[in-house]
């Protein structure tokens, strides 16, 4: 099932998460030796979220290396000569291919990245009982988001890891779109809203608005107005962080306000902000940050599991919302000739208040009872049937002659992004379907 397992891979910390359909939430997950508890509030209330160190120590062997908590643990109160990789993400986003000596291989961090993420994928699919035919999730970072050529840069190096996995199907979610919805704050259309991810090292702010992507690929649900990185100075010192980390960090939302202000766009209409990550300067960051946009929703509860949490929940079709990214129709016939009725338009926000359209479905032959309703994606020549296998039937308990109204049918979109139909006999008004799902729109 879609969204039963989400990755969001990290600059420090993989997590995964995936959807527990009992409980109707989304957790994160833990792999035994690949995993570790990390509590992120002080106290026993504080919630501890799964993750993977994103690190990869490679054997003396082909093919042979440790990931995540296993390589903690192993060089745990040791000496070892080899080399740990960390850092990975980076050079899968910018694309920079620099060789270093890895066990008896010679590979660039876009390749270690690769092995860390496939074996994370392989090791977690295990725990939780998928076949080859499960759906993986991927968050896509705001970078890749604001720009076509990373976009489609990381989703090809995500191919392969996927098929270095075992599986063949995946699906992306821009990070600054999971993180919101697993902070649980309701997103909406035309909104703006800023993520702000913390590393321990690196500090990245994206400035989003919801609504379907200008350009690129149709599976875009949000567009990058702003986004910085940084790395922070002194980041290495485990210590309390200093003035100078802090004033650097309020230089950064600065530089992200004053982005945003030339664009036309006031500060103060921002939706909420997101706060994510896993370094360790949050609480002094979080402070600044409250300071900063004073007024303003912010979502940090969560931090480090959001994004993983929110890819789960979002890609396995929960109650959520969202826009229609096509236009769809149903078809009819009209003097020997397919005419197309549209019933859901491009942009269409999701779940609908109350219906989006209205139908008279006619019998097309005497005596008919049985009614099939198929969906179809409109557009650029291409018209198909999205559930040719499985449409809506509904069965009427009289027979119509042809060309009678038969029945009645009010279409909505549920919150799963779902054509749900209600439908009633023309003659009796008996309620034959009552919000069925009819089929899933993208």
């Amino acid at each position: 099932m879609a969204g039963r397992l989400a990755i969001d891979f990290g600059h420090l910390y993989t997590v995964i998460g995936y959807w527990r359909q009992a409980s109707r939430q989304a957790e994160t997950l833990y792999v035994p030796e690949v995993t570790r508890p990390i509590r992120m509030s002080p106290g026993n209330s504080g919630k501890t979220i799964y993750a993977a160190p994103s690190l990869i120590l490679y054997g003396r062997e082909s093919d042979s290396y440790l990931i995540g908590q296993q390589v903690v643990e192993k060089l745990s109160g040791l000496v070892d000569d080899r080399k740990v990789f960390s850092n990975l993400k980076l050079d899968v986003i910018t694309g920079k291919r620099v060789y270093s000596e890895a066990g008896s291989r010679w590979l660039c961090g876009q390749d270690m990245a690769r092995d860390y993420l496939a074996a994370i994928i392989s090791r977690a699919s295990q725990v939780l009982g998928l076949g080859s035919e499960a759906v993986i999730a991927f968050t896509v970072p705001a970078e890749a988001c604001a720009a076509e050529a990373v976009w489609q840069r990381y989703r090809r190096w995500l191919e392969s890891v996927v098929k270095q996995a075992g599986f063949t199907r995946l699906e992306l979610v821009e990070h600054p779109w999971a993180a919101a919805w697993g902070a649980g704050m309701p997103v909406k259309p035309e909104e703006r809203y800023i993520v702000i991810d913390l590393e321990t090292a690196i500090v990245e702010t994206a400035v989003v608005q919801t609504g379907k992507e200008s350009v690129g690929d149709s599976e875009r649900r949000l567009r990058v107005l702003s986004h910085i990185r940084e790395w922070l100075i002194d980041a290495e010192n485990e210590q309390e962080p200093n003035d100078p980390i802090v004033s650097q960090f309020e230089h950064i939302l600065r530089q992200t306000l004053r982005q945003i202000a030339r664009l036309g766009y006031d500060g103060d209409t921002f939706a909420g902000v997101i706060v994510t990550g896993s370094g360790g300067q949050q609480l002094p960051f979080k402070a600044v940050i409250h300071k900063f946009f004073a007024g303003i929703p912010i979502y940090d509860k969560h931090l480090l599991g959001a994004a993983a949490c929110g890819a789960a929940a979002l890609t396995a079709g929960i109650d959520a919302c969202g826009y229609i990214r096509h236009n769809y129709g149903v078809r009819y016939l009209v003097q020997d000739e397919y005419q197309y009725r549209l019933v859901a338009s491009n942009g269409t926000f999701y779940p609908s208040v109350g219906p989006v359209a209205e139908l008279t479905i006619k019998a097309s032959y005497d005596g008919q009872q049985e009614y099939a309703l198929f969906i179809y994606r409109l557009g650029d020549g291409a018209d198909h049937c999205i559930n040719a296998e499985n449409p809506l039937i509904v069965m009427t308990g009289e027979p119509a002659r042809c060309g009678q109204p038969a029945i009645h049918a009010s279409i909505s979109i549920d919150g799963a992004g779902q054509l749900a139909v209600t439908a009633c006999e023309v003659g009796s008004g008996r309620v034959i379907a009552d919000n069925v799902p009819a089929a899933k729109l993208m």
